[in-house]
């Protein structure tokens, strides 16, 4: 080969300390989960259930759908 060809130098990476992107706020430990709301045991799970009692009705209408959908599909492709 010609010798006159210039050799690849690798990069050699060096670490300086250089921040990219500021992650103080991902530490978790220091974060309410609360968000100011204060709620009993009892409290929580009236929501709980509450919000059950309301979204149940709508998932199991989009179940129905989704059945309905699939069976039309299986009868139109045998």
């Amino acid at each position: 080969m010609a010798k006159n060809k210039k050799e690849k130098k690798k990069n050699v990476y060096i670490d300086d300390g250089h921040t990219v992107y500021d992650m103080s706020g991902l530490d978790k430990s220091k974060s309410k989960s609360d968000d100011g709301v204060q709620m009993t045991k009892k409290e929580k799970r009236a929501a709980v259930r509450a919000a059950f009692e309301r979204f149940l009705p709508i998932f199991i209408g989009v179940l129905l759908c989704f059945t309905a959908t699939m069976l039309l599909i299986r009868l139109w492709l045998s």
